[in-house]
């Protein structure tokens, strides 16, 4: 029995048929696209028609035909390969839109919410004046208490000075104890009037907290 092998010029799938089907035109068994087996001379006449599976065979040449095509396509067994390639690709084109929208459309530009007061370069100047002043003015209550002190001081040493019962009194140092005393009450008005002066521009400014509270 003679056995001869041809492959489909439509989808390479290799023959193997017998003499009998030499010069026949028979359907292709994978592609089913009707092909004309060679006629070759010599052999005996069988009628074997069959697959060939045995070893490949020089491949055939490819026709770019519309089923060929398709049964190229559905054959592919890497298309996730190529899905996973071109997400990078995918990905890029719609930044690119993206960015074109953007272009056309340009973004206005922020503004102060509504009901949301804008701080102005004036509000943070009185701001930092304000600060300053409540600075001074705690500064002062501090001077006023230390003269408030110190007059206490000069006065009970005043007082002592002129107590009669205190026998080692020396009356030539009256004077010196009434000057100091004198001097320490002119030190305290001193302070008031400093403090009352940088109390007034911390209330012009906006300051709220009453500092005379805390006067002696």
């Amino acid at each position: 029995m003679s056995q001869h092998k041809y492959a489909c010029p439509y989808c390479g799938q290799h023959i193997e048929y017998g003499d009998a089907h030499c010069g026949m035109k028979v359907p292709c068994p994978k592609c089913q696209h009707p092909i004309v087996l060679p006629a070759l001379l010599g052999g005996k006449m069988t009628s074997s028609l069959r697959l060939a599976r045995a070893g490949a065979g020089p491949a055939a040449k490819f026709h770019f035909t519309f089923a060929g095509m398709l049964l190229a396509l559905r054959e592919f067994k890497h298309w996730k390969i190529v899905g996973i390639c071109l997400v990078p690709f995918v990905l890029v084109a719609g930044a690119l839109v993206a960015a074109s929208v953007s272009s056309r459309h340009p973004v206005a530009p922020l503004t102060a919410p509504v009901g949301e007061e804008v701080v102005e370069p004036h509000a943070l100047e009185t701001l930092t004046d304000l600060t300053r002043a409540d600075e001074s003015v705690r500064n002062q209550l501090a001077a006023v208490n230390r003269a408030f002190a110190a007059w206490q001081a000069a006065q009970k040493k005043q007082a002592e000075m002129h107590n009669p019962q205190r026998g080692s009194a020396n009356p030539a140092a009256l004077p010196a104890a009434d000057g100091a005393a004198s001097r320490a009450q002119q030190k305290l008005t001193d302070a008031r009037k400093e403090f009352d002066k940088v109390f007034a521009q911390y209330q012009k400014l906006g300051g709220a907290i009453d500092y005379r509270r805390q006067l002696p």
